[in-house]
């Protein structure tokens, strides 16, 4: 009989406590980043990625510690996972208006060098082609 109590040490309320603070935690982190990403603008889009990153490690860092669900945790969860899908949406949307920032830029780029250069042409047999005629 000692032996099986001493196998299994009774249930801390502490260890409870802890659970649930860790899901207040990651609800007041995914509720800034999903504030963050709905107020995300191009003239701070530097220090807002640098917060969205930091803010989305430590989130990641969270999940990875967190208990088992339970019926006290179980409502906090289904709110972040719905502010998680909103997040998704809009990082996805900042992505794509990245890309295109780097698509432009990259097109702005090759512009630019045809007026720093004009007569450099990219022969791909070895032939010169007179673009004049």
């Amino acid at each position: 009989m000692e032996a099986s109590c001493a196998a299994s040490p009774p249930a801390s309320p502490w260890k409870r406590r802890s659970g649930i603070n860790m899901i207040n935690e990651l609800y007041q982190l995914t509720d800034k980043i999903y504030q963050l990403t709905q107020t995300f603008s191009d003239k701070n889009r530097e220090k807002d990625i640098q917060k969205l990153e930091y803010l989305l490690l430590k989130r990641r860092d969270l999940i990875e510690k967190l208990p088992p669900k339970s019926r006290n945790t179980e409502s906090m969860g289904k709110k972040i996972v719905e502010m998680n899908k909103a997040i998704d949406q809009k990082l996805i949307l900042i992505r794509h208006q990245i890309m295109a920032d780097l698509r432009l830029l990259k097109a702005k780029k090759k512009h630019s060098n045809s007026y720093v250069n004009p007569y450099e042409t990219k022969t791909f047999d070895g032939m010169f082609y007179d673009k004049k005629n």
